[in-house]
């Protein structure tokens, strides 16, 4: 590999490097421009107003090397507004120009991309020289402005050209965020698609302002909630891409144990009171120490232990109570008590815990 391959990662002819060169030299349809020892390219003399002249210093973008030349526009043209523009998801065509060892050198248009092997799409066992030199359909994976380069894949474009360009129910895809309203973001997904990530799917937790969580412009990974009217509506998710708190809360909970928990609001059913962080309960009506309605008893933020009368992961609900199955009320603190109990049955020398020692203890104690 040479040394200009090898810098191809980070800093190679799929970027859009911005240097100063010098016009060497001018004829009908081009112009040659020096960048630096051993360094040349040309750019079309269409793109400059006024005829260039030998000596004269301008800034150029390089756009990938074709022979010895790199391929230039001028800084601040259109070309780089089209490469600005481009946007994960989008669908283009692309012609296959150089095989590196990471992956492909490809041209779109003007413009130079990077594509992996990984997202060759090529068939197990076919070489990769194979696509040298043909055109083919590619989706853009990833746009960083910063450093000015796009990646793309086969393997995605054929994939969203087997099912008419619309992603599955299930399916994660990337996208740009290119507007955040109060009730949530709309996200380019290409092939002029949007989706909408609703606030509520954006985290497990309560999200106030959806700009805490993606910005405009950010390119995102979402998983595709469901795809309706023709792909008009799709929705996507965020928080669907890590486990559920409610999942995990399962694995160690059971309905009938008694956890702590903080008053956050009322509701006309009751009270929602979080348990743990993306797990917030009901305590319906009728639960209480009284008859008397919930938000007359208990105070936003107040601290209380609760037994879980229904807990079900699946459909991300749980249910309290703060009186015991025969009818007592919890004390305030009791959910605290098992725990230091079976410690202190531990440190008297009683094993495992929940022994009798443990359980004579807690009933001393209560």
């Amino acid at each position: 590999m040479t040394e200009h391959d090898a810098s191809l990662p980070d800093h190679g002819s799929h970027t859009l490097e911005v240097v100063e060169g010098v016009v060497v030299g001018v004829d009908s349809r081009d112009v040659f421009v020096e960048l630096g020892p051993r360094r040349q390219g040309v750019i079309a003399r269409s793109a400059f107003e006024e005829a260039p002249l030998r000596g004269d210093r301008h800034q150029f973008i390089l756009h990938g090397r074709e022979e010895s030349l790199w391929v230039l526009s001028l800084a601040g043209s259109a070309s780089l507004a089209s490469w600005e523009e481009a946007e994960a998801g989008q669908l283009l065509s692309a012609r296959v120009l150089r095989l590196h060892e990471e992956g492909f050198q490809l041209k779109v248009g003007p413009l130079h991309a990077w594509m992996p092997r990984s997202q060759s799409g090529l068939p197990k066992g076919h070489p990769p020289e194979e696509l040298i030199g043909r055109t083919v359909q590619v989706e853009v994976l990833e746009v960083d402005p910063r450093h000015q380069r796009v990646i793309v894949s086969r393997k995605s474009a054929l994939r969203s050209l087997k099912t008419g360009g619309l992603p599955s129910p299930g399916e994660r895809v990337r996208g740009r965020v290119v507007r955040v309203e109060d009730y949530g973001a709309f996200v380019q997904l290409g092939c002029g698609r949007q989706g909408l990530l609703h606030v509520s799917n954006m985290s497990h937790d309560q999200v106030e302002d959806p700009l805490d969580l993606v910005q405009p412009g950010e390119s995102i990974e979402a998983v595709v909630l469901h795809v309706r009217e023709g792909g008009r509506r799709i929705a996507l998710g965020l928080k669907q891409l890590v486990e559920s708190p409610f999942s995990r809360l399962a694995r160690t909970a059971f309905e009938g144990q008694l956890v702590e928990g903080v008053v956050e609001r009322f509701i006309a059913q009751g009270a929602l009171v979080r348990v743990e962080p993306g797990v917030t309960g009901l305590l319906p009506e009728g639960q209480g120490p009284t008859s008397a309605a919930l938000r007359t008893l208990l105070k936003p933020g107040e601290r209380r232990s609760l037994r879980i009368l229904q807990l079900d992961p699946e459909r991300e609900r749980l249910t309290l109570s703060l009186l015991h199955a025969d009818g007592r009320v919890i004390a305030r603190e009791e959910a605290q008590l098992p725990r230091s109990l079976e410690d202190l049955a531990e440190e008297l020398g009683a094993e495992p815990r929940g022994t009798n020692l443990g359980r004579l203890l807690r009933r001393a104690l209560g």
